[in-house]
């Protein structure tokens, strides 16, 4: 009677239909395998978006970087104009005592100062501003300077006489035509 029971509670006993459960202890093996399977998946991922947030990073300071840089040379573009304006007012103002004047590059004088009236006469209309240069000077090169440029002239006085001296050619800003201005100081 026991086997009838065991016959109707368990249908199953043949060798085919008997199943083996895995053990206790390949259950926890695979569990770990799925835990660190999903911790390094999440390790990568975390990897990836730190790369990824340094690569922003690097890019917007890069960006700022290169922004600044654009500021800061364009300041010092500014800067230097403003110095080499100012060094050339002072040549100006330094040279009072010294004849001066400003003319254009065709060699009209528009202005002038005592100094250079007692030097070289009453008749400024003779006055060139490349006259007696010495051979090796390139005109063109002075004419075309940015910025002051010394040259030595050898030329006559109202008294006639001639004299060598410095003479500094500071070239001025366009006017509306296109036509250049100089102030010319005469370092006698």
């Amino acid at each position: 009677m026991l086997t009838t029971i065991l016959q109707t509670t368990f249908p199953a006993d043949s060798a085919r239909d008997v199943q083996f459960l895995p053990s206790g202890t390949s259950e926890i093996a695979q569990e770990i395998a799925r835990e660190d399977d999903i911790l390094m998946t999440v390790y990568f991922c975390g990897l990836l978006l730190a790369l990824f947030g340094c690569a922003v990073i690097y890019y917007f300071y890069k960006k700022n970087i290169r922004e600044y840089g654009t500021v800061i040379n364009k300041l010092n573009q500014e800067l230097l104009q403003q110095k080499l304006q100012s060094e050339s007012s002072a040549t100006i103002l330094n040279s009072v005592l010294f004849p001066c004047c400003l003319v254009s590059e065709k060699g009209k004088v528009g202005w002038c100062n005592d100094a250079f009236v007692k030097f070289y006469g009453g008749d400024l209309k003779k006055f060139d501003i490349m006259s007696g240069m010495a051979d090796n000077e390139d005109v063109a090169k002075i004419r075309d300077a940015k910025f002051a440029v010394n040259f030595y002239v050898k030329t006559k006085n109202a008294a006639g006489k001639t004299i060598g001296f410095q003479r500094t050619l500071i070239p001025l800003n366009k006017e509306a035509d296109g036509s250049k201005n100089y102030a010319i100081v005469e370092n006698i």
